[in-house]
């Protein structure tokens, strides 16, 4: 592949992107449980909100297929998925193309829903307290929307187990 080249229409489709993300983020309520509300476009499909994973501990993670260190910590987010399935979900918030993404995701059997995002997705991570707006950033919510917790850069499986474990613990769906 040609990344020179490609870089263009990477901008172009991020662009349309955070225009679609915007005015979703733009409605979106503030809060604890404002991260229900928050409108993504998952991998094959349209908009839709992250309420379907209300109850249960949320770890959104935001990605990129380019990033060295997203690539480094994706397979502990595939085997914790496994491990904590029906107490908590993970879901990736990737800023690049479906194409990209769906390239990833094979190559590395990522097992938990993936959302499109593109350059609109920096937005979500400031309002989830990222300060960087670089990824990866992980935010850890629990079952009624609390943020229990953020990891800035790579995740260590240490930090985010006792989060997920804080998280967990408060959760309706797991009491």
């Amino acid at each position: 592949m040609n990344v020179v080249s490609s870089t263009p229409r990477r901008y172009a489709a991020s662009l349309a992107a955070a225009f679609a993300c915007s005015a979703a983020l733009a409605a979106a309520p503030a809060g604890p449980a404002a991260i229900y509300q928050t409108q993504l476009q998952p991998l094959d499909g349209k908009l839709e909100s992250l309420d379907r994973y209300r109850g249960h501990a949320l770890v959104v993670n935001f990605w990129a297929p380019w990033c060295g260190p997203c690539r480094t910590e994706v397979p502990a987010f595939v085997a914790m998925q496994d491990a904590y399935r029906g107490k908590a979900q993970f879901v990736g918030v990737a800023l690049d193309e479906a194409a990209a993404v769906r390239a990833f995701a094979h190559d590395y059997g990522i097992n938990y829903p993936l959302y499109l995002a593109g350059m609109g997705g920096i937005a979500i991570m400031l309002r989830a307290g990222d300060t960087r707006g670089a990824v990866p950033f992980t935010v850890v919510y629990d079952g009624n929307g609390r943020k229990v917790g953020t990891i800035t850069g790579l995740a260590s499986p240490e930090k985010l187990e006792a989060l997920l474990a804080a998280a967990i613990a408060t959760s309706p769906g797991n009491q």
